[in-house]
Parts: C-alpha cells; structure tokens; sequence
C-alpha cells in the first residue's frame, strides 16, 4: 500500500532560499501581469481628433464610434492626471479636461444637429491643446531664445512688425533672430523679455487670437491699476504678475 506525502508549505524564507528556480518564477509572473499604461502620446492624438472631426463634417449626427473613442479619451486622461502629473503643463490639463467634459455631455443631448455642430467645436479645441502638448511649449531651459522667438512668430501668425514692437526692437533685428542664416539672437535683456512674452502668449493664445494677444498687450487692465501690459515688460519684477493675468485668462477657457 502505497502512501502520499503532502509537502508542507513554503515560508517565504523557505522559498527565497530555492535560488534561481523561484526567480524564474517571479520573472514570469511579472511578465505575464498586465503591461504597463502606454505613454500619453499627445501627437498621436491630434492626428486622431483631426481626422474624427472631419469624418464628424460628412456625417449627420455623432457616431458610436465617435462616442466608444471619446470615453477611451477620458480614460487616457484621467490616467494621465493620476499616474503622471507635473509632466504636462497644468493649463493644458486643464484645456484638454475641459473640452472633454464638454464633448462627454453633449452625447446625452436629445438635439442632434445642434451636438454635432458644437462637438466639432470641441474635437478641434481638444486638437489645438494636444497639439500643444506635444509641441511640449516654447518655455524650458533647453530652448535658445531664438527658438523662443521663432516659435512666439509661428504660434502668434501676425506681422513680425507687430511683434518686434512688442519685443520692443526694429522689424529688422527681429528678422535676423528668425534668419536660419544667421547664428544670431536675444541676449541679455531682449532674451528675458522674449521668454516673459512667449510664458504670457502660450497662456492667452488658447483663449485669443493671435492679433488678440497683441492686443491684450496694449490694452489697459484693470487689476494693473489702468496700465497697459506692454508697460511693464520691462520691470522684471512684473513678470510673474503679468504671467498669473494671462494664466487667468486662459483658465476661464478651460472652466
């Protein structure tokens, strides 16, 4: 007659003691779990929410595709606000939540032509503020202040007369910070004043236009006792007070 012997249960100093064998086996596990969340990838995104809002043009209401998509977007983002945060700058965030939040809610709506046309509305904003994401904005501290200054005429779209008055040169220094040919760019206190006014623009341009965000420059304000914006960009002590104002601007957009 035969007899079974049951092996007692392994102590977990027991089983560390087994060596390679039990490594092997917790290699396998963890390889066998789930994969970790795939990064946030913003530039993917916008081509997604470009190519959906065109397809959203041609039809006569909100598909379900569109609608399975959206909620798949806001997973990604909450995701990203849990598991990521500090690595996308706060007002974009911000931006994105609520275009989204928007474009959510107007899924349940009973007029369907009028849904369709503000969800359009809302995919391109989401575009726009995903496109910046990716852009990563025109701010850190690896970015020349010529790329700075090339980057305020690309995001801005107005004349570089404009903008040289409002970085307070001639339209032809302004010119050669943009030249590819030419090696030179702000130094000194043109370069501050260029980073100080790209911080600003990057906050007002998701609630303006271009020409409304030099124009939002001249234009007396009241919670700087009557004074225009572009008077202060000289005092560097200003700065970040002129920054919290457009931030403020651009976080109304976003409520």
């Amino acid at each position: 007659m035969s007899t079974t012997t049951i092996d007692p249960p392994r102590s977990a100093e027991g089983a560390a003691a087994e060596g390679p064998d039990f490594d092997w086996e917790l290699d396998r596990a963890e390889a066998l779990a789930d994969p970790p969340p795939a990064p946030f990838d913003a530039a993917a995104i916008e081509r997604d929410l470009a190519a959906k809002n065109l397809r959203l043009g041609r039809e006569a209401e909100i598909s379900q595709d569109l609608r399975l998509y959206l909620d798949q977007l806001a997973d990604d983002v909450a995701a990203l606000t849990n598991e990521a945060p500090g690595e996308i700058d706060p007002y974009l965030l911000l931006a994105v939540q609520g275009a989204l939040i928007r474009a959510l809610r107007l899924l349940d709506s009973d007029d369907a032509p009028a849904a369709r046309r503000e969800m359009r509305t809302r995919l391109e904003q989401m575009r726009q503020v995903c496109r910046d994401i990716a852009e990563g904005g025109p701010l850190y501290e690896d970015r020349s202040a010529k790329e700075v200054a090339r980057w305020l005429a690309a995001a801005l779209e107005v004349s570089q007369a404009s903008l040289a008055e409002l970085l307070g040169v001639s339209t032809r220094t302004y010119q050669r910070w943009l030249s590819e040919e030419s090696a030179g760019g702000p130094e000194g206190e043109d370069a501050r004043r260029v980073r100080v006014v790209a911080r600003i623009a990057n906050h007002l341009r998701h609630a303006l236009t271009g020409p409304g965000v030099v124009r939002w420059f001249g234009q007396p304000h009241p919670q700087l006792g009557g004074r225009r914006p572009l008077e202060l960009l000289d005092d560097p002590s200003a700065a970040e007070r002129l920054a919290n104002l457009a931030a403020g601007a651009r976080s109304n957009m976003a409520a």
